[in-house]
Protein backbone atom coordinates (compact mmCIF):
# COMPACT_ATOMS: atom_id res chain seq x y z
CA UNK A 1 0.00 0.00 0.00
CA UNK A 2 1.62 3.34 -1.18
CA UNK A 3 2.08 6.02 1.86
CA UNK A 4 -0.89 8.54 0.44
CA UNK A 5 -2.95 5.43 0.48
CA UNK A 6 -2.09 4.35 4.07
CA UNK A 7 -2.83 7.77 5.34
CA UNK A 8 -6.44 7.73 3.90
CA UNK A 9 -7.06 4.67 5.76
CA UNK A 10 -5.87 6.25 8.95
CA UNK A 11 -8.76 8.68 8.85
CA UNK A 12 -11.12 6.06 7.42
CA UNK A 13 -10.46 3.97 10.51
CA UNK A 14 -11.08 6.91 13.10
CA UNK A 15 -14.66 7.37 14.52
CA UNK A 16 -16.07 10.24 15.38
CA UNK A 17 -16.17 10.57 18.37
CA UNK A 18 -14.41 7.28 19.21
CA UNK A 19 -12.43 6.93 22.78
CA UNK A 20 -10.57 3.80 21.79
CA UNK A 21 -9.32 4.26 18.04
CA UNK A 22 -6.56 1.93 16.54
CA UNK A 23 -5.05 2.74 12.35
CA UNK A 24 -1.88 1.34 10.65
CA UNK A 25 1.45 4.13 11.04
CA UNK A 26 3.41 4.30 7.99
CA UNK A 27 6.80 3.97 7.81
CA UNK A 28 8.93 7.00 8.63
CA UNK A 29 5.10 9.10 9.70
CA UNK A 30 6.21 11.85 12.54
CA UNK A 31 3.37 11.48 15.49
CA UNK A 32 2.43 14.90 16.61
CA UNK A 33 0.35 14.49 20.19
CA UNK A 34 -1.02 17.18 22.42
CA UNK A 35 -3.59 16.89 25.57
CA UNK A 36 -3.46 20.12 27.33
CA UNK A 37 -4.67 18.61 30.95
CA UNK A 38 -4.25 15.30 31.89
CA UNK A 39 -1.14 12.51 31.84
CA UNK A 40 0.00 11.01 28.65
CA UNK A 41 1.16 7.65 28.38
CA UNK A 42 2.86 6.64 25.14
CA UNK A 43 4.28 3.24 24.99
CA UNK A 44 6.09 1.67 21.67
CA UNK A 45 6.00 -1.38 20.20
CA UNK A 46 6.82 -4.21 17.47
CA UNK A 47 4.20 -3.17 15.16
CA UNK A 48 2.59 -0.69 12.75
CA UNK A 49 -0.75 -0.54 14.34
CA UNK A 50 -0.96 2.52 16.80
CA UNK A 51 -4.04 2.18 19.35
CA UNK A 52 -4.93 5.82 21.61
CA UNK A 53 -7.47 5.12 24.64
CA UNK A 54 -8.87 8.33 26.23
CA UNK A 55 -9.75 7.44 29.73
CA UNK A 56 -12.90 9.86 29.58
CA UNK A 57 -16.58 9.23 28.95
CA UNK A 58 -16.90 12.37 27.72
CA UNK A 59 -14.07 13.28 26.10
CA UNK A 60 -13.38 12.61 22.42
CA UNK A 61 -10.08 11.49 20.22
CA UNK A 62 -8.58 13.77 17.47
CA UNK A 63 -6.67 11.90 14.82
CA UNK A 64 -5.15 14.32 11.72
CA UNK A 65 -2.75 13.80 8.85
CA UNK A 66 -0.94 15.72 6.43
CA UNK A 67 1.69 14.73 4.43
CA UNK A 68 3.76 12.80 6.54
CA UNK A 69 2.99 13.75 9.91
CA UNK A 70 -0.24 12.62 12.11
CA UNK A 71 -1.85 14.63 15.04
CA UNK A 72 -3.13 13.22 17.72
CA UNK A 73 -5.24 14.88 19.90
CA UNK A 74 -8.58 15.44 22.25
CA UNK A 75 -11.50 17.81 22.29
CA UNK A 76 -11.83 19.89 25.48
CA UNK A 77 -14.59 17.27 27.01
CA UNK A 78 -11.39 15.23 27.09
CA UNK A 79 -9.30 18.04 29.83
CA UNK A 80 -8.23 16.46 32.53
CA UNK A 81 -8.42 12.57 31.19
CA UNK A 82 -5.23 10.65 31.01
CA UNK A 83 -4.46 9.66 27.52
CA UNK A 84 -3.20 6.11 26.53
CA UNK A 85 -0.83 5.56 23.14
CA UNK A 86 0.41 2.74 21.66
CA UNK A 87 3.23 3.25 18.80
CA UNK A 88 5.25 1.52 16.73
CA UNK A 89 8.80 1.69 18.34
CA UNK A 90 10.72 3.69 15.39
CA UNK A 91 8.56 6.49 14.81
CA UNK A 92 9.35 10.26 15.26
CA UNK A 93 7.61 11.37 18.68
CA UNK A 94 6.60 15.17 19.83
CA UNK A 95 4.51 15.34 22.53
CA UNK A 96 3.20 18.79 24.03
CA UNK A 97 1.71 18.93 27.18
CA UNK A 98 0.18 21.75 29.87
CA UNK A 99 -0.96 20.03 32.86
CA UNK A 100 -0.39 16.25 33.79
CA UNK A 101 2.74 13.97 33.75
CA UNK A 102 4.22 12.67 30.61
CA UNK A 103 5.44 8.98 30.02
CA UNK A 104 7.27 7.86 27.02
CA UNK A 105 8.53 4.41 26.85
CA UNK A 106 10.22 2.00 24.37
CA UNK A 107 10.37 4.49 21.58
CA UNK A 108 13.75 2.85 21.26
CA UNK A 109 14.34 3.54 17.41
CA UNK A 110 12.82 6.92 17.22
CA UNK A 111 13.06 10.09 18.48
CA UNK A 112 11.27 11.99 21.35
CA UNK A 113 10.58 15.60 21.82
CA UNK A 114 8.39 16.73 25.00
CA UNK A 115 7.42 20.21 25.62
CA UNK A 116 5.39 21.06 28.75
CA UNK A 117 4.32 23.72 31.33
CA UNK A 118 3.56 21.60 34.69
CA UNK A 119 4.35 17.87 35.15
CA UNK A 120 7.07 15.33 35.36
CA UNK A 121 8.24 13.59 32.49
CA UNK A 122 10.10 10.25 32.12
CA UNK A 123 11.14 9.01 28.85
CA UNK A 124 12.75 5.25 28.36
CA UNK A 125 13.80 4.03 25.82
CA UNK A 126 14.83 6.08 22.74
CA UNK A 127 16.88 7.19 19.87
CA UNK A 128 17.47 10.58 20.74
CA UNK A 129 15.11 12.59 23.37
CA UNK A 130 14.87 16.28 23.75
CA UNK A 131 12.97 17.43 26.73
CA UNK A 132 11.49 21.33 27.66
CA UNK A 133 9.67 21.64 30.78
CA UNK A 134 8.87 24.52 32.92
CA UNK A 135 7.65 23.06 36.45
CA UNK A 136 8.36 19.08 36.78
CA UNK A 137 11.54 16.30 36.85
CA UNK A 138 12.63 14.98 34.12
CA UNK A 139 14.07 11.09 34.08
CA UNK A 140 15.49 9.54 31.04
CA UNK A 141 17.32 6.25 30.85
CA UNK A 142 18.30 4.35 27.61
CA UNK A 143 18.64 6.89 25.56
CA UNK A 144 20.87 8.10 22.40
CA UNK A 145 21.19 10.97 23.09
CA UNK A 146 19.41 14.25 25.16
CA UNK A 147 18.93 17.65 25.72
CA UNK A 148 17.08 18.72 28.86
CA UNK A 149 16.18 22.27 29.59
CA UNK A 150 14.05 23.27 33.01
CA UNK A 151 13.07 25.94 34.91
CA UNK A 152 12.21 24.57 38.31
CA UNK A 153 12.86 20.22 38.98
CA UNK A 154 15.64 17.84 39.26
CA UNK A 155 17.11 15.66 36.24
CA UNK A 156 18.02 12.23 36.20
CA UNK A 157 19.57 10.54 33.39
CA UNK A 158 20.76 6.94 33.36
CA UNK A 159 22.58 5.11 30.28
CA UNK A 160 22.67 7.45 27.68
CA UNK A 161 24.97 6.81 25.12
CA UNK A 162 25.82 9.89 23.63
CA UNK A 163 25.83 13.76 23.97
CA UNK A 164 23.87 15.15 26.95
CA UNK A 165 23.14 18.72 27.14
CA UNK A 166 21.64 19.93 30.32
CA UNK A 167 20.21 23.96 31.70
CA UNK A 168 18.28 24.52 34.00
CA UNK A 169 17.70 27.16 36.79
CA UNK A 170 16.81 25.75 39.76
CA UNK A 171 17.76 21.73 39.30
CA UNK A 172 19.91 19.40 40.61
CA UNK A 173 21.34 16.83 37.82
CA UNK A 174 22.63 13.44 38.35
CA UNK A 175 24.28 11.78 35.76
CA UNK A 176 24.92 8.48 35.80
CA UNK A 177 26.02 4.76 34.13
CA UNK A 178 26.65 6.47 30.48
CA UNK A 179 29.11 5.78 27.85
CA UNK A 180 28.87 9.86 26.65
CA UNK A 181 32.04 11.66 25.16
CA UNK A 182 30.33 15.28 25.20
CA UNK A 183 28.23 16.53 27.88
CA UNK A 184 27.74 19.79 28.97
CA UNK A 185 25.44 21.00 32.06
CA UNK A 186 24.91 24.26 33.21
CA UNK A 187 22.27 25.14 36.50
CA UNK A 188 21.90 28.32 38.42
CA UNK A 189 20.90 26.92 41.91
CA UNK A 190 20.92 22.97 42.37
CA UNK A 191 23.80 20.09 42.23
CA UNK A 192 25.60 18.58 39.54
CA UNK A 193 26.58 14.93 39.79
CA UNK A 194 28.59 12.78 37.10
CA UNK A 195 29.34 9.17 37.64
CA UNK A 196 30.17 8.08 34.64
CA UNK A 197 32.57 7.10 32.07
CA UNK A 198 35.24 9.37 30.94
CA UNK A 199 36.28 8.61 27.19
CA UNK A 200 39.78 9.40 25.50
CA UNK A 201 39.24 12.62 23.85
CA UNK A 202 35.78 13.67 25.62
CA UNK A 203 34.67 16.80 26.62
CA UNK A 204 32.86 17.32 30.25
CA UNK A 205 31.74 20.35 31.55
CA UNK A 206 29.41 20.45 34.19
CA UNK A 207 28.67 24.19 36.66
CA UNK A 208 26.43 25.69 38.74
CA UNK A 209 26.49 28.64 40.05
CA UNK A 210 25.03 27.58 43.79
CA UNK A 211 25.52 24.15 44.56
CA UNK A 212 28.15 21.13 44.54
CA UNK A 213 29.31 19.38 41.88
CA UNK A 214 30.72 15.56 42.27
CA UNK A 215 32.83 14.24 39.47
CA UNK A 216 33.67 10.72 39.75
CA UNK A 217 37.30 10.13 38.09
CA UNK A 218 38.15 6.22 37.13
CA UNK A 219 41.59 5.05 37.75
CA UNK A 220 42.09 3.93 34.56
CA UNK A 221 41.23 7.37 32.98
CA UNK A 222 42.96 10.12 31.30
CA UNK A 223 42.21 13.58 31.33
CA UNK A 224 43.12 16.80 32.02
CA UNK A 225 40.81 18.33 34.75
CA UNK A 226 40.15 22.35 35.54
CA UNK A 227 38.64 23.22 38.39
CA UNK A 228 37.47 26.75 39.58
CA UNK A 229 34.86 27.71 43.12
CA UNK A 230 34.57 31.08 44.39
CA UNK A 231 32.67 30.49 47.43
CA UNK A 232 33.69 26.46 48.35
CA UNK A 233 36.60 24.59 47.98
CA UNK A 234 38.29 21.43 46.36
CA UNK A 235 37.13 17.87 48.28
CA UNK A 236 39.11 15.21 46.93
CA UNK A 237 38.85 11.73 47.96
CA UNK A 238 42.34 10.86 46.57
CA UNK A 239 45.63 12.40 45.86
CA UNK A 240 45.99 15.54 43.06
CA UNK A 241 48.61 17.37 41.98
CA UNK A 242 47.34 21.00 41.11
CA UNK A 243 49.47 23.05 39.01
CA UNK A 244 49.67 26.10 40.42
CA UNK A 245 48.44 24.69 43.94
CA UNK A 246 45.10 26.61 44.64
CA UNK A 247 42.41 24.90 46.54
CA UNK A 248 39.47 26.52 45.00
CA UNK A 249 40.82 26.58 41.09
CA UNK A 250 43.78 25.22 39.32
CA UNK A 251 44.44 22.13 37.02
CA UNK A 252 45.60 18.62 37.29
CA UNK A 253 46.18 15.68 34.77
CA UNK A 254 45.42 12.07 35.56
CA UNK A 255 46.71 9.08 32.84
CA UNK A 256 47.40 11.07 29.51
CA UNK A 257 45.14 13.76 29.74
CA UNK A 258 43.25 12.77 26.76
CA UNK A 259 39.68 14.15 27.61
CA UNK A 260 39.12 17.92 28.69
CA UNK A 261 36.64 18.13 32.12
CA UNK A 262 35.78 21.64 33.58
CA UNK A 263 34.04 22.13 37.11
CA UNK A 264 32.69 25.28 38.22
CA UNK A 265 30.78 26.12 40.83
CA UNK A 266 30.45 29.81 42.54
CA UNK A 267 29.38 28.89 45.83
CA UNK A 268 29.78 25.39 46.34
CA UNK A 269 32.04 22.74 46.52
CA UNK A 270 33.54 20.09 44.44
CA UNK A 271 34.24 16.77 45.06
CA UNK A 272 36.12 14.62 43.25
CA UNK A 273 35.21 10.80 43.93
CA UNK A 274 35.87 7.33 42.46
CA UNK A 275 33.13 5.47 40.39
CA UNK A 276 30.26 4.36 42.69
CA UNK A 277 32.15 6.18 45.89
CA UNK A 278 29.22 7.73 47.04
CA UNK A 279 25.70 7.96 46.45
CA UNK A 280 23.32 11.06 45.07
CA UNK A 281 20.99 12.92 47.36
CA UNK A 282 18.74 12.46 45.35
CA UNK A 283 18.20 8.69 45.26
CA UNK A 284 16.44 9.61 48.83
CA UNK A 285 13.66 12.29 46.76
CA UNK A 286 13.29 9.48 44.17
CA UNK A 287 12.63 6.75 46.40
Amino acid sequence: MAPATMFLAVLAATSPGARDTTFVVPEGARIEIEHRDGDIRVMGADSREARIVLDDDDGRIRVQSSGGTIRLGTNRGGDGADLLIWLPEDVEVSVAGHEGDITVAGIVRGAVTVRTADGDVEIDGAGSVSVATLDGAVTISNAGTATVSVTDGDVWLDQVAGSISVSGIDADVVVTNTDTRAIAVTVVDGDVWYDGAVQADGSYSLSTHDGDVTFAVPESAGASISVSTFDGELVPSFPIQFRGGRLRGGEFTVGDGSAAVTLKSFDGDILLIRPGERTPDLDEERE
